[in-house]
């Protein structure tokens, strides 16, 4: 989804930005091929913490979405809680 413009950045940066695009438009869209990549450029803390971020920017997508007037703030949302399993507990 990346436009051409994208020729002018380092190979850094343009992987960074094809991380982004597709964790923000389809998720399902992320490579295995662009999963290399990534580790070429970035170590597995930097694609963490790179990974962290731009989905904590996404979040803000939700009352967007929803059109509701409630905006998520640091701290106010519920942690997740798995068992050993993998299943959500209440």
């Amino acid at each position: 989804m990346l436009s051409a413009n994208t020729a002018a950045f380092a190979d850094g940066h343009r992987v960074a930005l094809a991380l982004a695009d597709a964790l923000m438009t389809q998720p399902s869209s992320l490579s295995d091929a662009l999963v290399a990549e990534l580790h070429e450029h970035f170590t597995d803390e930097q694609l963490v913490e790179l990974t962290l971020d731009i989905m904590k920017w996404n979040a803000q997508k939700v009352p967007v979405a929803l059109g509701t007037d409630v905006w998520l703030q640091p701290g106010e949302l519920s942690d997740l809680v798995f068992d050993e399993q993998g299943n959500w507990v209440r």
